[in-house]
């Protein structure tokens, strides 16, 4: 051993008498400690190599769609509350660790059978299945902490540190594998592991009920099933509403209507105002109108009004207005403005292709051409290739490039001439006659042109593909048979929408194009209620579309009985999750075509411009 003493270095040899001058040997004395943690730094290292290498080789290309579903299926849920990074950590550990744990599981046998060392086998043994806890931190000491589960009462131990900090009182909720080498109790936190702060007990005693009520065996069953229930439930780590005095929520609840009644939304100005009239001992008289001032001139809403009307519309003083809108400018770019802002979730919607499917394709094609031996060498070349452009090799592919860059510069952009070259490279291509459809106007030649496209995708239509939208080159059959289907929905032939609509659910159970709020909408349409709702409880996820799904069965509801005690309160339900269509409902107002192509956020004035798109055929009937 070397030891280094100001500008000297003293040797010690493992025989040579310790130097701290307990007369023992080195080997005997101080060099025990030295030799254990070195083995257990050494461990460590091989440990972390385990972990490294599984999410370095993962997911394999033969787990990538399960994976894409997963994710489909749940970054809608969690993006909004947690932003795209964090998500993205959450998504892959619930997959690999609780909903396929078998992958995992599999990858830990593999490791356990090369290892010769007794120690690590026994560690990787008691990784198969790892523990879900959402754990209460009772108490921190040198880096260490106390934690509780809130379901099983069982106490873990658990490192804290900058990259996990965690103070008493939070939950830390993720997946845990064990370390016996520490102790017994002794967890160790994934990357993915979240940090609750300020967590209002009624959350935690929801979730107790929860699982009191379940038919689940045990804790982590539970977990497991309700796992981004639980993700979602202590999400944001705010205090309890409680905490806030009722005239703050108050005032916000007033701006928020005030910015509803206008079709207006800024989640950025309802969180400034929030936050800024938390500590203040009451809320001024000017503080509505000076918010709305305040959103106009930082740009967060599009409003043309003055001060003078602010002052008129409010019952408050102008200049106290002006003087309320300029404190909270300066609140607004001291705290929130620098802060990162989380993701913000918006869907995409429209008949036009997806915003990746250009460069989808661009790869597929690229993989088409590649010559591939073995998973290893596919991973190679999906990312080698992620990307890049593709030069087309035939006049096909030349007309499909094409047709991609036309839906992207937009319908109304195309000129005759460029519409020409996709049809002289290809007179066939799907897009091509799609292309044509959406710049026709004769409906009777429009219905033609589509059922052509309908025609020549489905001569490259791969059937056996498990999920058929994942295929790039299934897309333009299926954007064709929806465009068909919406031709029909936009003149009020709901039969024939519905049969179109069904057809594709059929072939895309997982339903990409969203061709299932328009199928419920022919059904609503044509009366048949029982069917739109039996479509609804098929397709309805506690946690998502709730907007669509709670204004179609409110309607489903009225369609019964107008005045009845179910549809006012499903009409309340609805109401909260998009407030801004009551006003479409009110004013009944022509509805919009289906969208080409738009990106939507939810409970937005843009959103309910679509729901009532929906809503209209039943209604207006």
């Amino acid at each position: 051993m070397t030891r280094h003493h100001g500008d000297n270095t003293v040797t010690v040899g493992r025989n040579d008498p310790c130097t701290c001058g307990s007369g023992k040997k080195y080997k005997k004395c101080c060099g025990v400690n030295e030799t254990e943690n070195g083995l257990v730094q050494e461990q460590n290292l091989v440990l972390q190599a385990v972990l490294q290498d599984f999410f370095s080789s993962h997911p394999r290309p033969s787990q990538q769609k399960g994976l894409v579903e997963w994710k489909n299926k749940t970054e809608d849920l969690l993006v909004p509350l947690y932003g795209e990074e964090k998500s993205g950590g959450i998504i892959g550990d619930v997959y690999f660790f609780s909903q396929q744990a078998d992958i995992w599981n599999s990858f830990i046998e593999g490791k356990i059978r090369q290892e010769q060392r007794p120690q690590i086998r026994q560690i990787l043994t008691s990784w198969s299945n790892p523990a879900f806890l959402a754990g209460e931190i009772l108490s921190v000491s040198d880096y260490r902490a106390q934690m509780r589960d809130l379901l099983s009462q069982e106490i873990y131990e658990i490192d804290v540190n900058e990259s996990f900090p965690a103070e008493a009182g939070n939950i830390a909720l993720g997946f845990y594998l064990p370390d016996h080498r520490i102790s017994d109790r002794f967890v160790m936190a994934l990357n993915s592991v979240t940090t609750a702060v300020d967590v209002n007990p009624e959350t935690v005693e929801k979730l107790k009920n929860m699982y009191s009520t379940s038919q689940t065996d045990n804790e982590q069953q539970f977990y497991k099933q309700n796992i981004i229930s639980v993700y979602q439930m202590f999400s944001s780590g705010l205090r309890g509403a409680q905490e806030v005095r009722d005239g703050v929520l108050k005032s916000v609840e007033q701006l928020e209507q005030f910015l509803i009644e206008q079709d207006l939304k800024s989640d950025d100005l309802i969180e400034t105002f929030f936050h800024y009239l938390k500590p203040l001992p009451e809320v001024q008289a000017a503080a509505i109108g000076g918010a709305v001032l305040f959103g106009i001139n930082q740009k967060l809403i599009k409003l043309d009004w003055t001060s003078a009307r602010l002052a008129d519309v409010f019952g408050a003083d102008q200049q106290e207005i002006e003087l309320f809108a300029d404190e909270l400018q300066t609140f607004y770019l001291e705290t929130v403005a620098e802060q990162e802002k989380e993701a913000a979730y918006a869907f995409e919607v429209g008949t036009n292709p997806k915003a990746n499917e250009l460069q989808n394709w661009q790869l597929f094609m690229h993989l088409k051409h590649a010559a591939i031996a073995s998973e290893a060498a596919l991973k190679r070349q999906m990312e080698y290739y992620h990307a890049k452009p593709y030069k087309p090799k035939s006049d096909s592919e030349k007309a499909q490039l094409l047709a991609y860059e036309l839906f992207s510069k937009g319908i109304y952009s195309v000129s005759a001439e460029e519409l020409q070259k996709v049809q002289q490279f290809d007179p066939l291509l799907p897009d091509g006659f799609l292309l044509a459809a959406e710049m026709e106007m004769d409906p009777s030649v429009k219905k033609s042109l589509l059922e052509k496209a309908i025609a020549s995708g489905k001569l490259h239509y791969e059937h056996e593909m498990e999920v058929s939208w994942l295929y790039i080159a299934n897309r333009p059959y299926l954007r064709a048979v929806f465009l068909l289907g919406i031709h029909f929905w936009e003149r009020d032939e709901f039969g024939k929408s519905f049969d179109e609509f069904q057809k594709l659910l059929q072939l895309n159970p997982a339903d990409h194009q969203g061709a299932r709020y328009l199928a419920v909408s022919s059904l609503i349409a044509l009366g048949r209620l029982k069917e739109a709702e039996s479509l609804i409880e098929h397709y309805e996820d506690e946690f998502s579309d709730n907007a669509f799904y709670a204004w179609f069965k409110w309607l489903i509801e009225r369609k019964r009985s107008v005045h009845s005690r179910a549809t006012q309160e499903m009409f309340k339900q609805a109401l909260e999750q998009n407030p801004y269509v009551k006003k479409h409902i009110e004013k009944r107002p022509a509805a919009l075509p289906y969208p080409k192509k738009a990106v939507i956020t939810p409970r937005s004035p843009e959103e309910a411009q679509l729901i009532w798109s929906f809503l209209a055929p039943g209604l207006l009937q």
